[in-house]
């Protein structure tokens, strides 16, 4: 394979078997995170040990920043091959989120050398230096039984790619101690393979708190939302509870799986993420992620109005969920403030409630589960015509324009204050203006608003949902690319985000519950205004 100057693969397919897992399978029921060492190169005396030949033990350690478990197992190192019998180390976990330490120890196995030496460290309080051998001194302190970490390397992990790419396959440069000049560092190819599992059932609610310590409820409705801490590595989770019946009468099993099989395939940076499904017999647990700060119609609440330019930006994440949502032939069917969280102090954003998303009615593969002719859902508000009319019999296929439309109605809202198709005359029906389109950009706050903003409203509110902007388009708009251009993204000036937590601390209420399903609209025949 090489001599000791070329690069040497060391854990190769000759000297490894396909059939060695390294660890027993896992039989936790949670969704499962394998780590597959392949090969590498340069990985020599040279650029680990700083000497030649001769026969050096070491143990290969593999950790975890999530759940913090860990392998360590021997390698043997002989003519310039490090030979491993376990390759492949399983973690079990459904938030696999930090990053993995592999780490090549020293492994103090007699003799190292061949011929014994005298221990510096106890027979020479002032060791001379080592004529004998080129190898770095060996690190040792009477008493300390820590390893002598020669090598390292770090892999990032994120749930969202391993979710989305399910197989990753790359390679990792090992980070050495006093790595020759002119020497390539040693690098390593390592697979994760990820099995996603986030559905078991359970006996009660007690097998749910053997894993986690509910807090503080954080959104009621039909469903009750609660803060949880995972009893072993402390990380907080929002804990959604779905029963099964509401006031004595079941929920078709259709509705209740909609938001959990679409939450399950979904992994995007700007979507809330879930980790986990547990169920019994009266109710079924969804285990979401966390996410700090409030919800846009809290935040507009606790402003007023919004600026455009904050507005534009917080589009930016918004309408790239949406693109990833359409791109796999999804349509949310339900964009508002409430489902809209806003971490104001890390700039983030999510996207939240799936409780109405359906497939596209184009999407071949899904279409048992997409919307028929006809269908209503979402919230009223912020409805398409086409929805509308569905109310009054039409059987309109109801598909992504709907969100380009709900995206034109909130752009409008934050910057008013006032929904577009609001009027001062009571005898005037307000389902008939929103099926008309007709609205216009009248106040003081319009006259400061940039063209390119009320043009963006526009091509959002264009009633025929065949001439309406898609996502693409609107992602590409002037008014957006403007906002998006800068490298820092801020959503909120410093005095904003001071009015948000003095606001947000002093207790205020609103009607938000942004992480309330479908449920309430069954409740109410699918529709509601809020």
């Amino acid at each position: 394979m090489g001599n000791k100057c070329s690069a040497t693969p060391s854990f190769t397919s000759e000297n490894l078997n396909d059939n060695d897992d390294g660890e027993p399978p896992d039989e936790s029921g949670e969704s499962l995170l394998t780590v597959t060492i392949i090969e590498s190169k340069n990985l020599t005396p040279e650029t680990v040990l700083g000497c030649g030949g001769g026969k050096h033990h070491a143990l290969i350690r593999v950790v975890n920043s999530f759940n913090m478990q860990s392998y360590t197992k021997p390698l043997k190192y002989d003519n310039f091959t490090w030979h491993m019998p376990k390759r492949r180390f399983l973690f079990a976990s459904n938030d696999p989120e930090g990053e993995i330490q592999v780490s090549l120890l020293q492994h103090n196995l007699p003799p190292l050398p061949a011929v014994p030496v005298p221990n510096p460290c106890v027979d020479n309080p002032h060791p001379p230096i080592l004529q004998e051998s080129n190898c770095r001194p060996q690190i040792c302190s009477s008493g300390d039984k820590k390893k002598v970490v020669l090598a390292k390397m770090t892999i990032p992990i994120s749930l969202v790619e391993l979710k989305s790419s399910k197989h990753i396959d790359r390679w990792y440069t090992l980070d050495t101690p006093d790595l020759p000049l002119g020497v390539e560092p040693p690098q390593v190819r390592i697979t994760l393979d990820f099995t996603y599992k986030p559905s078991r059932m359970i006996d009660s609610l007690d097998s749910l708190l053997q894993k986690y310590d509910i807090e503080d409820t954080i959104g009621t409705g039909v469903s009750v939302v609660k803060k949880a801490i995972h009893k072993h590595t402390k990380k907080e989770y929002a804990i959604k509870f779905l029963q099964k019946q509401i006031k004595g009468q079941p929920i078709p099993r259709t509705t209740l799986d909609n938001e959990i099989e679409l939450l399950k395939s979904l992994s995007h940076s700007n979507i809330v993420q879930l980790y986990e499904t547990l169920e019994d017999s009266s109710t079924i647990y969804l285990v979401l992620e966390l996410i700090k700060g409030s919800d846009l119609f809290d935040i507009s609440t606790y402003l007023g109005t919004l600026r455009p330019a904050t507005v534009a930006t917080l589009l930016t994440p918004l309408l790239s969920a949406l693109s990833y949502l359409h791109s796999r032939g999804i349509v949310h069917h339900d964009i508002k403030p409430e489902n809209i969280i806003i971490d104001y102090l890390q700039n983030s954003l999510k996207l939240t409630d799936f409780g109405s998303a359906k497939f596209s009615a184009l999407n071949s593969d899904h279409k048992k589960s997409a919307a028929e002719p006809g269908a209503v859902g979402g919230t009223l508000n912020y409805m398409a015509p086409e929805v509308l009319l569905n109310m009054r019999g039409a059987h309109n296929v109801c598909d992504k324009a709907v969100d380009v439309w709900s995206i034109g109605v909130l752009t409008y809202l934050l910057i008013s204050g006032n929904h577009p198709f609001d009027s001062n005359k009571i005898n005037e029906n307000f389902l008939n203006r929103i099926i008309s389109g007709k609205f216009k950009f009248t106040g003081a706050t319009w006259e400061k608003v940039p063209k390119e903003c009320k043009d963006f409203i526009k091509k959002c509110l264009v009633v025929d949902p065949k001439k309406r902007s898609n996502v693409a388009e609107l992602s590409r708009h002037p008014w957006i690319v403007q906002a998006s251009a800068s490298k820092k993204v801020t959503f909120f000036l410093k005095e904003e985000r001071e009015i948000i937590e003095r606001e947000k601390c002093s207790g205020s209420q609103s009607r938000s519950d942004s992480m309330t399903s479908l449920l309430e609209l069954f409740a109410n025949e699918g529709v509601s205004r809020s």
